[in-house]
């Protein structure tokens, strides 16, 4: 294996190593602010930090995205900013970190399915049993195991909007890889940043909600993180990563988000981890990996 393949390798995996412990963050911040300003500020300050160093990179100018560019990269705004991370800080008001970080382990399965779709990327018999066993995994977690909620359709609210904000990721993530033979990975998740950012933005002022609300310590220091760890860092690495080895293969290291995920939520948020958590993760996890293993 290549030097320069270990890097993007080791890139990948500090993205989802970040990206995990991004909900045990959320779930407090979301006490401070709501899910609509946190994805509104985060996004504001990662596309002005990128912005200012592609400025600095290309000694003063940057490359504007015209025409077909400025669609896919509002449509990534739109699915990976917007409403991918709504989704996510919204259902943490309902469900736990530990739920957060299971189901975010679906978008391998998911990324792999719009691949398949969009981009003709093969996929074999044994992959296509692991997306259905991860999804029977997530159908365990979001029914709690019970066939009762299944005949009320009292579902968990909390994991159907995680599950749907992992659809959306998925969708942000097949975008990038066409518009990033175009652009660099800076520049796809700085101006799919900034046009998720105005469209939140144009959102919250519809809510109207207060643009300027007061924050302690605590939460600058998570949005922060949020803003600097789990994007700036995270979401520049997991782009050049996309753009190196494919969405399909990238996606085999969020394996790792729900691992760091349990982990930080259960030593920082004291959460616990039940049986019905344990057999999900179980079962997505594995899908995950079926789904994702090459054919020889």
């Amino acid at each position: 294996m290549r030097k320069d393949t270990h890097e993007i390798y080791l890139l990948l995996v500090l993205s989802a190593i970040l990206w995990g412990g991004q909900p045990t963050v959320i779930k407090g911040l979301v006490k401070e602010l709501s899910p609509i300003l946190i994805t509104f500020y985060r996004y504001l300050v990662i596309s002005a930090i990128l912005l200012v160093i592609l400025c600095i990179n290309g000694k003063g100018r940057i490359a504007v995205p015209r025409g077909r560019q400025v669609l896919i990269l509002a449509a990534m705004g739109l699915s990976g900013i917007t409403l991918n991370n709504i989704f996510q800080f919204s259902g943490l008001q309902y469900s736990t970190a530990i739920n957060c970080s299971l189901v975010s382990s679906t978008t391998p399965a998911l990324t792999a399915i719009l691949a398949f779709v969009s981009l003709r990327e093969k996929l074999h018999l044994i992959q296509w049993i692991g997306i259905i066993v991860s999804f029977l995994g997530i159908f365990v977690l979001v029914t709690r195991g019970s066939l009762e909620v299944i005949t009320t359709l009292s579902f968990n609210y909390g994991d159907i909007l995680f599950f749907g904000s992992q659809v959306c990721w998925a969708i942000y993530t097949v975008l990038g890889r066409k518009i990033m033979y175009e652009l660099s990975p800076m520049a796809t998740t700085a101006w799919a940043g900034l046009a998720g950012a105005a469209l939140t933005g144009l959102y919250a002022a519809w809510c109207g909600l207060d643009m300027a609300p007061s924050l302690t310590s605590g939460g600058l220091l998570s949005l922060s993180y949020t803003s600097i760890g789990g994007g700036v860092l995270a979401m520049t690495w997991w782009n050049r990563g996309v753009k190196a080895v494919g969405p399909s293969k990238a996606a085999i290291f969020f394996n790792l988000v729900p691992i760091a995920g349990m982990l930080s939520s259960v030593v920082f948020l004291g959460e616990h981890l039940g049986w019905r958590e344990v057999v999900a993760g179980t079962w997505i996890i594995s899908g995950v990996y079926l789904s994702t293993r090459q054919a020889r």
